[in-house]
């Protein structure tokens, strides 16, 4: 790749990465395209649509979910361990605009972000049938009520985030552990 081209990929994704840190998850290719100082066709070679662009800029975390639930496996203490997992991946999903609308779709645009979301639903099953012998969730399932808890902590005010994150993850806690209802 010639150093110009390596230098616009760099400020496309660097202004990609800045605006959805920002918040601006709905950011378009022409927008970024200005923000970037680069030609619209540039910024559609790299990315060829706006879903792809949000995929690539939260696949990270998507990988660093994907860490802390293979370092949550580690763990002796499985209840701990999935209780663990479960606070670090909210606070990781609420610091990562865009990664709540990744997470809840099942149709992905980039395969490295198909198979990482994969490898994650996989590992939160294991956390969860050591937890639970018989679980009453799949590990799909507890991926989808996360994000019905990343989604119901961003209804709040600012300010009322924390205690609603620690509120929701403490009833997820409780109902993950007292068992199969009667």
């Amino acid at each position: 790749m010639r150093a110009d081209a390596a230098r616009n990929q760099r400020k496309i994704f660097d202004a990609a990465k800045a605006a959805v840190a920002q918040g601006d998850t709905g950011l378009t290719l022409n927008a970024l395209a200005r923000l970037a100082g680069v030609g619209v066709g540039t910024v559609y070679g790299l990315f060829p649509t706006q879903r792809a662009m949000l995929e690539a800029v939260v696949e990270d975390a998507v990988i660093e979910l994907n860490r802390m639930a293979a370092e949550a496996e580690r763990e002796p203490n499985a209840q701990h361990a999935l209780g663990r997992f479960l606070d670090a991946a909210l606070a990781t999903a609420l610091a990562q605009p865009g990664l709540f609308e990744v997470l809840i779709t099942v149709g992905d645009e980039r395969e490295s972000l198909r198979e990482a979301k994969i490898e994650l639903v996989q590992a939160i099953s294991r956390l969860l049938a050591r937890a639970q012998p018989n679980p009453l969730l799949t590990g799909e399932n507890l991926l989808k009520l996360l994000c019905g808890l990343i989604h119901a902590v961003n209804e709040h005010p600012a300010e009322r985030r924390a205690a609603a994150a620690d509120a929701y993850l403490s009833l997820l806690r409780t109902g993950l552990t007292t068992g199969a209802p009667a």
